[in-house]
């Protein structure tokens, strides 16, 4: 496990203060490693296991709640009001309203509390109503080439450097790619590909038009660092054959924006 060392830090820095920490990035980037760092760190510190409560809303047993109800059901036997506790809710926006759940956990326990999510939504709506002021963002990003380094255990005055920039160029930062075999780096990339646009972008937004939406995603890829105008990638789509409104460029950009998928420079 290579340790998120400037991430950990700022979680620290927050801990045990009135603001929820929201862990935001894309998918695979961290975000649970992160939490499980941050868990062993306090109970290093002393802190009790019967004081750290920790969710993954992706794990097998938890799939069925999706409600602020059956949420309430899950967290209600766990919380105790006389000790203080610690709070983390990995991958929290598979949960609707949980906004108003947490916050009442907030209002009614001593506790810390830290939500991931995969998702920028998470950080508007009704999150921002209820929260304002009370929650802080810590945004993740996959491996840094700082990062990157330490995980191949390469130096910074090495002769390894340079090829390493060269393999860090080529497949980026997800740490599970950057610890695997080059034989597998091109599958597991097409595979969080596949599970970015499809699972984070096109189901949660009930997209039905993929065909579209990859296209959008391939003209975007190919044109990094450019002017992007909705009206122009909806004429270039045409001239591929793919019939799509400038309207609904824009809804898409937004939806891989909020997926991290791709940043919008201004």
């Amino acid at each position: 496990m290579i340790k998120r060392a400037e991430y950990l830090k700022k979680l620290i820095q927050f801990r045990d203060t009135d603001l929820i920490k929201v862990i935001t990035g894309v998918r695979r980037s961290g975000k649970s490693v992160l939490l499980m760092q941050y868990r062993d760190y306090l109970k290093s510190q002393g802190v009790a296991d019967n004081q750290i409560i920790y969710l993954n809303f992706e794990e097998l047993e938890l799939l069925s709640v999706r409600t602020a109800d059956a949420l309430v059901k899950v967290l209600q036997p766990k919380l105790d009001k006389q000790r203080h506790q610690y709070i983390m809710l990995d991958e929290i926006q598979m949960v609707d309203g949980w906004q108003t759940v947490v916050n009442g956990i907030r209002v009614s326990y001593d506790c810390d509390i830290i939500v991931t999510g995969s998702n920028a939504k998470i950080l508007s709506g009704e999150l921002a109503t209820l929260l304002s002021g009370r929650y802080v963002e810590i945004p993740i990003y996959p491996f840094s080439f700082k990062e990157f380094l330490a995980a191949k255990e390469i130096t910074s005055d090495s002769r390894e450097v340079d090829q390493a920039f060269l393999a860090y160029e080529k497949y980026g930062g997800f740490p599970l790619v950057t610890l695997s075999t080059v034989a597998l780096k091109d599958d597991i990339l097409s595979s969080l590909y596949d599970t970015i646009t499809l699972k984070d972008v096109a189901e949660r937004a009930q997209v039905r038009d993929i065909t579209s939406l990859r296209a959008l995603v391939a003209f975007l890829a190919d044109n990094i660092g450019q002017l992007v105008q909705p009206a122009k990638v909806a004429g270039v789509l045409k001239n591929e054959g793919i019939s799509i409104s400038n309207h609904t460029v824009e809804n898409y950009l937004q939806l891989l924006e909020d997926a991290f998928l791709f940043y919008r420079a201004r």
